[in-house]
């Protein structure tokens, strides 16, 4: 009876024991990070050691913004993942940063010698009481010599000064450890809050058949990292290719290093519904240009990122401990007066400083994979990746609008622009060895043709001037006439021919009272709705070329209406 006893209590263990998971805790760096525009998908590999059974699988370290819908594990041997979940370790800050530990123990031994301090200041205090009550010489039945007076109140008096002295001595001591633990108490917080950030843990239970060894990766989607487009664009002269270097700043803010990685950068949208689309109508009309404006920034519309929410709700409270262990240690006066003062929230904010713009993409992803090994801390900084590096050929024209500005603005026309994969993105611009500027690339164009900006030519001279001779201002009857004519000329004081667009204009009457006659555009006919002018001239090495535009403007004659432009400057006000 005896053994049939024994043998169902072995069974039960036993039985109880298979259906334990078997725990193992990994802790894996980041192999490869494929880079979207505002996310990016973290691979990690890791050889695991699967016994027969269901097997609990923790990988630490993660990043607290991981989106637990997309972590993915698979495999080269066959498993059954059970179950996939996230979990924050609220203690995993000192194994993931040694220096932590370090402080720590720094922060004992500080308080040990603050305590110490403490105790024989209290020790001398102490004694100085003493020595203050029994400072009445021999009571009051006692007739003491002048010496024996003389030799107490020596006594006293330096023995009063050795221990005043030992007193300021250690208050000064306590005042410079003072300073050292609260430094160090600061430091804790700091680097605690940093490691709070991939403080993550991801819990896989998996299923095997058989003890196995399988290769397996780790896949999921993080946000606060991305990046953007940048250019660098060059060329020698006018007769020469242009040199295009497309690159990329890249930042990460995931809490993360990325050391030594396999970098892919996509222009994808890795939040794409699984659900086919539906044809909408398609709506044609005339594209209007817009100038792209670095400070237009905004909010971006987030939809289904209530996890978010939950891990800033985590690094937050991560956040409470550490300050409330460091600073607070539980004392009620510093409790009063500095928790109210705290806000976690406030930590995430300082190390999120990147903003977000609005562009406009191609529909079509592409994928760019970088050369060589990548390397990123997450500091939420931008670093720069060369993507790649084009030599095109291009037509080189000037524009120029002397009315507003003298100066002709040298554009590159490159065609077939859509095989280069661009994105808008600014661009610096060098020409003939020299930095002309900043200048954007606009991928907003429906035309086969690609103008880039190669900011002002210095060796294309152009000059406005108004015609006094044959300029007037008359009083007729009730109205007044007064006539404008401007000679515009263009010199090239290049080696080679030019062709250059000049745009000027001619007034618009918006009153009935008001009329506008043009008088002279050296042959140009005047786009009535908008009163512009637009020469397309060829200009030789070394000549000039003048175009004139001229007109009238008839109103009443006790009327005042501007017609002369004006800019605005500063100057001193003396």
């Amino acid at each position: 009876m005896k053994l049939l006893l024994l043998a169902f209590v072995f069974l039960v263990t036993a039985t109880t024991l298979s259906q334990q998971s078997q725990v193992q805790y990994v802790n894996s760096d980041i192999k490869r990070v494929k880079l979207f525009l505002t996310s990016g998908e973290m691979l990690h590999e890791q050889t695991l050691q699967l016994k027969k059974g269901r097997n609990k699988i923790i990988f630490s370290g993660i990043s607290a913004f991981a989106d637990p819908r997309s972590i993915q594990l698979t495999g080269d041997a066959s498993m059954r993942v059970v179950s996939v979940s996230t979990e924050m370790d609220f203690l995993a800050a000192e194994q993931f940063n040694p220096r932590i530990k370090l402080l720590n123990d720094s922060l004992e031994v500080l308080k040990d010698l603050h305590q110490a301090n403490k105790d024989q200041t209290s020790s001398f205090e102490a004694e100085l009481e003493v020595l203050t009550a029994n400072r009445k010489l021999g009571g009051n039945n006692q007739n003491l010599t002048v010496a024996q007076i003389r030799e107490a109140a020596d006594f006293y008096r330096t023995r009063t000064l050795e221990i005043n002295t030992k007193i300021s001595r250690l208050a000064k001591d306590q005042a410079k450890l003072e300073l050292k633990i609260e430094n160090t108490r600061y430091q804790l917080v700091e680097l605690n809050y940093n490691e709070n950030q991939r403080s993550n843990q991801v819990v896989i239970l998996i299923d095997v058949a058989e003890t196995v060894t399988i290769n397996t990766e780790l896949k999921y989607l993080v946000s606060d990292c991305g990046w953007a487009a940048v250019y660098d664009l060059s060329a020698m002269d006018l007769n020469q290719k242009i040199n295009l270097k497309y690159m990329a700043q890249v930042y990460n803010n995931t809490g993360n290093n990325w050391n030594d990685v396999e970098l892919t950068l996509s222009t994808g949208d890795p939040k794409l519904s699984a659900s086919f689309p539906e044809l909408s109508p398609w709506y044609l009309n005339y594209y209007e240009a817009t100038k792209m404006n670095k400070k237009n920034y905004y909010t971006p519309q987030v939809v289904n990122e209530d996890y978010r929410q939950l891990a800033q709700s985590n690094i937050n409270d991560a956040n409470q401990r550490v300050y409330d262990n460091y600073v607070l240690e539980k004392d009620a006066e510093k409790y009063e007066e500095k928790r109210n003062s705290f806000d976690p929230a406030n930590k995430q904010q300082t190390k999120n400083p990147v903003s977000l713009k609005e562009i406009q993409i191609s529909e079509l992803m592409a994928e760019f994979p970088i050369q060589g090994r990548f390397s990123c801390p997450s500091d939420a900084k931008p670093y720069k990746v060369d993507i790649k590096e084009m030599s095109l050929d291009a037509m080189f024209t000037h524009v120029t609008v002397p009315k507003l500005d003298n100066g002709a603005f040298l554009l590159a026309h490159i065609v077939g622009w859509q095989d280069l994969e661009l994105m808008p993105g600014p661009t610096n611009v060098y020409f003939g060895g020299a930095y002309v500027g900043v200048s954007e690339i606009d991928t907003r164009n429906i035309s086969d043709t690609l103008s880039l900006s190669f900011g002002r030519d210095s060796k294309v001279t152009v000059f406005r001037k108004l015609k006094s001779e044959m300029s007037s201002k008359k009083v007729i009857g009730g109205s007044r006439k007064d006539s404008y004519l401007y000679e515009i000329a263009i010199r090239n004081n290049r080696s080679t021919p030019v062709v250059i667009d000049v745009f000027d204009q001619v007034p618009i009457a918006r009153n009935s009272d008001i009329s506008v006659t043009v008088d002279e555009l050296s042959g140009v006919v005047q786009k009535e709705e908008t009163g512009e002018a637009n020469w397309k001239l060829s200009v030789q090495p070394g000549e000039v070329k003048t175009v004139q535009i001229g007109y009238t403007v008839k109103y009443p004659k006790d009327a005042k209406i501007t017609i002369m432009s004006y800019r605005t400057v500063s100057c001193p006000a003396f």
